[in-house]
């Protein structure tokens, strides 16, 4: 092992906590990314309910009990994972590391869990599907049918095992850290642009090094054939819907149904009616989902509206989680309330802006080695055994809000 890869992992090793993988982001990139990354949509308040719902809720542990080996393994649409994280679909990532979407795949396989792959990935889906492992494709709508079915061809020869339709986007949140940083819906890889971003680039020259030697990667390749010169989008393009591309309709839904012989996820939902006309419409699998604060501001944190979900369709069909989860005690919460799994966005890229392919798994490292602590301190053996018992009732805000109303 060169003396480079040691410091590189003895780095990595001080990194304790997702605030410190956060920071050694924060480190990593300029302003402008950064902030793509961390912000939320208007006043962000979306973003802050969604952490505090998490830390708002109180574990029931069961004490004098020795747990040895805690059990995480689960199952997520017939397939075993050995880790119930999964990492979430993720646009730009070539922005944030080289090692991008490719890296985040790696990772996950690594983990024993699934990656789900982008549309707005920074390398083809192919390229991300010859990782290996269990792995996903979120595919945005476009207005072109012809274009979905050809993605979802090569998904399907490529080996992905479900599709992710995204349905929380009709148009883009609108996120101000992006405009007041010049990461706007209209930016373009230019002279004139290259000068504005000056200041903020040459701040971070280890980025601006990597970025160059990458090949100054702003397109979406998964685009080509959506754009009339085949060319592929720009980042911005698909980010303000650009060819037409934005959230799937329950018209698309179905076709969707129709058309892809795997597994069929819908991501985004936030109440138990949707969720309802999801596996009406033959989901497999629905992820609940605010889009982690990037798209309604003012819509409720995801931990929130699990419960009403999971009773609604619980049996039917997989239910999953993302938005908010920090650690591995914030898993075992979502799971204690019905989730089979959950995704994460920002954590994965802030470990891939912290190292690359290895700061992705020693954020997966991190919340394994917390879910393993915390299990061990519940008293519980296995995440198979997670129900609300082991909440704190009077913290569940849809226990706590049925109390208040018998009360009333």
């Amino acid at each position: 092992m060169s003396a480079l890869e040691k410091a590189r992992r003895a780095r990595l090793a001080r990194l304790l906590n997702h605030e410190d993988v956060r920071r050694a982001a924060a480190r990593a990139l300029p302003r402008g990314i950064r902030e793509y990354v961390e912000g939320g949509a208007e006043d962000e308040v979306t973003l802050w309910r969604n952490a505090k719902a998490f830390r708002d809720v109180a574990f029931r542990p069961r004490m004098a009990t020795w747990v040895d080996r805690p059990d995480l393994t689960t199952t997520v649409l017939g397939t075993r994972i050995e880790l119930p994280v999964l990492t979430a679909p993720c646009g730009g990532m070539r922005l944030v590391h080289p090692h991008g979407d490719i890296g985040v795949a790696t990772a996950a396989s690594r983990a024993g869990s699934i990656h789900v792959a982008s549309s707005a990935a920074g390398f083809t889906l192919e390229e991300i599907a010859a990782v290996g492992g269990p792995q996903w494709f979120q595919l945005y709508r476009f207005s072109s049918r012809r274009t979905m079915e050809h993605l979802m061809h090569r998904a399907q020869e490529a080996g992905y095992s479900a599709l992710v339709a995204t349905v929380d986007t009709a148009v883009s949140g609108y996120r101000e850290r992006d405009f007041k940083n010049g990461f706007s819906y209209s930016m373009r890889v230019n002279a004139r642009n290259a000068v504005k971003l000056a200041p903020q680039l040459v701040r971070r020259p280890a980025w601006l090094a990597r970025y160059i030697l990458d090949g100054l990667p702003f397109e979406i390749p998964n685009t080509a054939q959506v754009t009339a010169d085949g060319k592929p989008m720009v980042l911005t393009e698909m980010t303000k819907g650009g060819a037409g591309s934005h959230s799937p309709t329950w018209t698309d839904v179905d076709w969707l149904r129709a058309n892809w012989r795997g597994h069929l996820v819908v991501k985004g939902l936030l109440t138990a009616e949707d969720a309802r006309r999801a596996v009406d419409a033959g989901a497999d699998a629905v992820i609940v989902s605010n889009h982690g604060g990037r798209q309604l501001d003012g819509a409720p944190a995801t931990l929130h509206v699990l419960p009403r979900i999971v009773e609604a369709i619980g049996g039917e069909a997989d239910v999953l989680l993302d938005s908010g989860i920090r650690r591995g005690s914030d898993v075992l919460k979502a799971l204690s309330l019905g989730a089979k799994a959950v995704l994460v966005g920002r954590l994965s890229v802030w470990g891939l802006a912290a190292g690359g392919t290895a700061g992705v798994e020693r954020v997966l490292e991190l919340v394994r080695a917390e879910m393993v602590r915390t299990m061990r301190l519940m008293g519980c053996e296995s995440v198979s055994e997670l129900d609300p018992s082991w909440l704190d009732e009077d913290t569940i805000p849809a226990h706590r809000n049925k109390k208040e109303v018998e009360v009333l």
